[in-house]
C-alpha cells in the first residue's frame, strides 16, 4: 500500500487500486486535496502532492478534492480515460474504471469508508473483472486473458482462508470424480474391446465347427444322392480305394488301428477363471446373440459352450499311442485362432477328445502327451487295450516316384454317413437328431466307421516334407500315409488343392523324434 503524500498529515479520503501494469494489486491511498498522477516508461503507476514541484515529464493527469469526491483532470497533450470515455476532465465516483495514457496501467477508484477490508469478496473481484472487459480499449483476446489471469490471482491471494481452502477441496473433489469417471470411461471402453475381442474369437471357432457339423441341408443333399443314384463328394471318397487298386493286404492290415477322432474344446475367461457357459432363457432354451450366434458368457448357467472338430489319427506299433496332427490334437492352433483368443482374454481347454476305431462298438478317450514346436505333429495317449493294434514306422523315407497309400476320415461324419448307406440316413432322419456326439455312437455301434483309402505318387521330398498326390480332404489331417510293406512313411498334414489335389506330409524321422522326446519323460 502506497501512501500518497505525507502519512498523517490528512484524512484517508479514497484509493487507487491498480488492476493493471506492474502496479497490479497495490493501492495508492487519496489523502491530499490536490495530487498529480505519474506513469513511468515501465507503466508503473504513482501520486504525489500537486505544490510538489517542479512538474515531471511523466505527469499524466491531476486530482482534486472538491465536497465528496475528486475530480480528475488529464494534464495537456495527455489522454485519460474513465469508463472506456476518453475524459479531459471528470468527476470520479465510486467504483471507476480509470485507464492512465494509451498503454495503461489501469486502476478501480474507490471512496474510502474508513473500514477498507483485509480481504477482497468474490463479488468485488469478479465485479473488477468485468468492469475491466468492458472498459479496457485493448484487444478482446488479451483483455479476456488479462482479466482471467488476475481474477484467479486475487481470488487466490486476496480472499479469506476459509473461502481458499473451500475453493481447493471443491477442486480436489472435482478433479476425483473427474479422474474416477475417466478410469470408468476406460475400464468401459476397455471391457466393449474386450467384448468384442471375444465375440469375433468365437465366431473364429465357430467357423471350424461348422465345417464338422452336421445341417438338415446335408442329409437332404445325401438323401437326394441316394434317391438318383447320384455319387456326391463323400461317396466318391468311398470308392476310391477300388479306383485307386490299392494293395488289399496294406489296408486290410492297417484300417483296424486308423481312428476317427472327435473332439470338443472350450473357452476359459483369463480374468475370472470361468468357462464359458451358455447362456440360459426363462425356458432353459440356449440364448443367442442379434447376430445368431450362441450367447456365452463366464456367468452363463448352461452347459459350457463347445467347438467341435474331427480328424483322423492312427495307433503306433507297440505303444498305447496314437499320431496325429498337432492341429487335430489343438484345433485352436491353426490360422489367427490362437492370437485372436489372446487378444479376447480366452484360454482354449479340451473338454473331450474321444477315438473311434474299425469293429469296436465303443470309442477310447485319448489325451494330449506331447506335441511337436518345429513339425505338425502331436502324440496322444490311450488305454492300454489297443496295444496289440498298430502300425509298425518306417526306418526310410520314400523316395520320388515311389506309391504310397493314404488311409483317414476326410470330411468327417458326412463321409461316414454316406458310407453307412441311406438306410443309416432314413434313421437319422426319422429321429430328426443331427447331434454331433450321437451320430458317431450309433455309427461305431453298428460298425460303420471304417477309413477312406487313396493312392498317390510321391512327387517331392525333402526334410520337412513329402509332397504327394494321393486323394483326399479336409478331416483326413492326421491319417498315415504307408509304403507298399504297410509302413508308416509320413503323417497327412495339409491339401493343395491349387497344385491338382497335392497334399502335404511330415516324414515319419519327426515323429521318431516325438516319440523319443515321451519316452524321455
Amino acid at each position: 500500500m502506497t501512501p500518497s503524500g505525507h502519512a498523517g498529515e490528512g484524512e484517508v479520503r479514497a484509493f487507487l487500486e491498480s488492476l493493471t501494469g506492474p502496479s497490479r494489486g497495490y493501492v495508492n491511498w487519496l489523502v491530499d486535496k490536490a495530487l498529480t498522477v505519474s506513469v513511468n516508461d515501465g507503466r508503473v503507476l504513482s501520486l504525489r502532492p500537486k505544490d510538489d514541484l517542479p512538474p515531471h515529464d511523466n505527469d499524466i493527469a491531476t486530482l482534486k478534492w472538491a465536497d465528496d469526491g475528486y475530480t480528475i483532470a488529464a494534464s495537456a497533450g495527455r489522454n485519460v480515460w474513465v469508463n472506456g470515455q476518453k475524459a479531459s476532465s471528470a468527476l470520479l465516483r465510486h467504483g471507476d474504471m480509470i485507464e492512465f495514457g494509451e498503454k495503461g496501467p489501469m486502476s478501480r477508484y474507490r471512496l474510502c469508508d474508513h473500514s477498507f477490508p483485509a480481504h477482497h469478496t468474490v463479488e468485488d473481484i469478479l465485479s473488477d473483472a468485468y468492469a475491466y472487459t468492458r472498459t479496457s480499449r485493448r484487444p478482446f483476446a488479451k483483455k479476456m486473458s488479462g482479466a482471467l489471469r488476475d481474477s484467479g490471482r486475487r481470488l487466490a491471494s486476496q480472499t479469506t482462508i476459509l473461502f481458499r481452502i473451500t475453493v481447493l477441496a471443491t477442486l480436489l473433489v472435482i478433479a476425483g470424480f473427474g479422474y474416477l469417471l475417466y478410469q470408468n470411461d476406460r475400464r468401459l471402453a476397455d471391457s466393449i474391446e474386450q467384448e468384442s475381442r471375444k465375440i469375433e474369437a468365437v465366431a473364429i471357432m465357430l467357423a471350424q465347427t461348422r465345417e464338422d457339423a452336421l445341417t438338415p441341408d446335408d442329409l437332404a443333399s445325401l438323401r437326394e444322392a441316394f434317391k438318383n443314384q447320384v455319387l456326391s463328394t463323400e461317396q466318391r471318397l468311398g470308392t476310391l480305394e477300388q479306383r485307386a487298386g490299392a494293395p488289399t493286404r496294406v489296408i486290410a492290415a492297417s484300417t483296424r488301428s486308423v481312428a476317427f477322432l472327435q473332439g470338443a474344446y472350450g473357452l476359459r475367461h483369463v480374468e475370472s477363471g470361468k468357462i464359458l457357459r451358455h447362456v440360459l432363457g426363462p425356458n432353459g432354451e440356449n440364448l443367442k446373440t442379434p447376430f445368431g450366434q450362441p450367447w456365452i458368457e463366464p456367468d452363463g448357467t448352461g452347459e459350457p459352450a463347445e467347438f467341435q472338430f474331427t480328424g483322423t489319427g492312427f495307433l503306433i506299433a507297440g505303444v498305447p499311442l496314437m499320431a496325429t496332427n498337432r492341429h487335430v490334437a489343438l484345433p485352436w492352433t491353426s490360422g489367427n485362432r490362437e492370437k485372436a483368443l489372446s487378444d479376447a482374454g480366452l484360454e482354449p481347454e479340451m473338454l473331450r477328445l474321444l477315438a473311434y476305431l474299425p469293429d469296436q462298438t465303443e470309442p477310447i478317450e485319448a489325451r494330449l502327451v506331447r506335441f511337436s514346436e518345429a513339425a505338425d505333429l502331436a502324440i496322444l495317449a490311450v488305454e492300454p487295450s489297443v496295444q496289440d493294434l498298430g502300425i509298425p514306422l518306417a526306418d526310410a523315407t520314400s523316395r520320388v516316384g515311389e506309391e504310397l497309400f493314404l488311409l483317414g476320415y476326410p470330411t468327417g461324419l458326412k463321409a461316414l454317413i454316406a458310407q453307412a448307406g441311406p438306410g443309416f440316413l432314413e434313421e437319422l432322419e426319422a429321429e430328426g437328431t443331427l447331434n454331433f456326439w450321437s451320430i458317431a455312437s450309433r455309427l461305431s455301434t453298428q460298425s460303420k466307421i471304417h477309413p477312406l483309402a487313396s493312392r498317390g505318387i510321391v512327387a517331392r521330398t525333402s526334410e520337412s516334407a513329402i509332397v504327394y498326390d494321393a486323394e483326399t480332404t479336409t478331416g483326413g489331417s492326421g491319417g498315415p500315409a504307408l509304403n507298399r510293406r504297410g509302413e508308416v512313411v509320413a503323417i497327412n498334414a495339409a491339401i493343395l488343392p491349387e497344385f491338382g489335389g497335392s497334399n502335404i506330409g511330415v516324414p515319419v524321422s519327426h515323429l521318431r523324434a516325438l516319440l523319443r522326446e515321451v519316452e524321455s519323460q
